[in-house]
């Protein structure tokens, strides 16, 4: 079969090449993978900027965690899902017996894996997981939609952690796919109004983002808080949701969160210097969200299948796994909002 692999360590080091189909054990099923989907940690993947937490990424890996496919085998001893399931596929699993996987918040258990990070990805025609890992899809819900999962689920998380009234004000500080995902999240649940904040490149992103209902704004981050201001009669947004990854991101969602709001941090930021006192003097909720567990990608299928959300408007770009590395400068270059594969072309 063919994939996607990551062959050594350092930037780039990423080809497309034949590698034998893996062998379901006992417990595990070997899924024919479907639409699968570009990240952005993936792309930090490449440019050999990733840092798990306990575990080395093991070289050579197939890389890629979103994808949707359909159940072809079954490991020895093994009876659900029957082969021909069209599935959902959960990307972190913990160790199970520490105090985190205990209490079920296993996506903070410090010896996780993580598909496509410390073992075997989807961005391949075949993966062989365990079954525990694997959601069954109603019918209706496509499976372009459903290679959403694990980021929509995360949206889903962070629903559950802030629980917002209806109609709270919220700004998107990041109009990157997880920015995107947060934007129909934030619509299904009521919110409003919202508005994505991006810089100079994110002009298509923006406007993809209009298209989807959202207020939009281009600028500086001087700019942006000027702007804030003027949109919220001085306030400031109820809901600052920081999805741009950087040091400047985080400091511009605390300048535009309202006093007694809430700020979501969800870009990988490794440290950045704040002024304390803005937090203290805001009186802040400040929530970091990370990954989902099993509840989350339950409800984001409840959510495609109810028509709630419609994540496959997202996907700007359709590739091929031969244009692989064209998907990722697309990414790069903020022209794409999601990449889609199909790994079998």
């Amino acid at each position: 079969m063919r994939a996607l692999i990551k062959t050594a360590p350092g930037v780039g080091n990423l080809e497309v090449l034949e590698t034998a189909p893996p062998v379901p054990g006992p417990g595990e099923a070997l899924v024919r993978v479907g639409p699968s989907g570009l990240c952005g940690t993936d792309l930090l993947l490449h440019d050999d900027l990733y840092r798990g937490r306990k575990r080395p990424v093991p070289f050579p890996l197939i890389v890629g965690h979103e994808a949707a496919g359909e159940v072809v085998e079954l490991g020895p001893a093994t009876t659900w899902p029957m082969p021909g399931t069209r599935v959902g596929i959960e990307a972190v699993s913990g160790c199970g017996h520490c105090h985190h996987c205990f209490r079920g918040h296993y996506n903070v258990c410090q010896d996780w894996h993580h598909i496509g990070l410390t073992r075997a990805g989807v961005l391949a025609e075949f993966v062989v997981l365990p079954t525990t890992a694997l959601l069954p899809l109603p019918d209706g819900v496509m499976l372009e939609s459903a290679a959403f999962l694990e980021p929509l689920a995360t949206a889903v998380h962070t629903l559950e952690r802030v629980r917002p009234v209806p109609g709270t004000s919220a700004a998107i500080v990041g109009p990157g796919p997880l920015g995107f995902l947060h934007l129909l999240a934030l619509h299904a649940a009521g919110l409003g109004p919202i508005v994505m904040y991006g810089q100079a490149g994110d002009e298509s992103r923006l406007e993809l983002a209009a298209s989807l209902g959202a207020d939009t704004f281009l600028g500086d981050p001087r700019a942006i808080a000027a702007h804030a201001e003027r949109a919220t009669d001085g306030i400031g947004f109820g809901l600052a949701i920081e999805s741009g990854g950087t040091s400047g991101a985080i400091q511009t969602a605390l300048d535009i969160v309202a006093g007694h709001g809430t700020l979501v941090s969800l870009g990988i930021v490794g440290s950045t210097e704040i002024n304390v006192l803005q937090v203290m003097r805001k009186d802040l909720t400040w929530i970091g969200v990370v990954a989902s567990v099993r509840r989350h990608l339950a409800e984001a299928i409840r959510l495609i299948h109810t028509g709630k959300i419609q994540p496959h408007v997202l996907i700007t770009h359709r590739l091929r796994l031969g244009d692989a590395l064209a998907g990722f400068d697309a990414l790069r270059q903020r022209e794409a909002v999601k990449v889609m594969f199909n790994v079998h072309e």
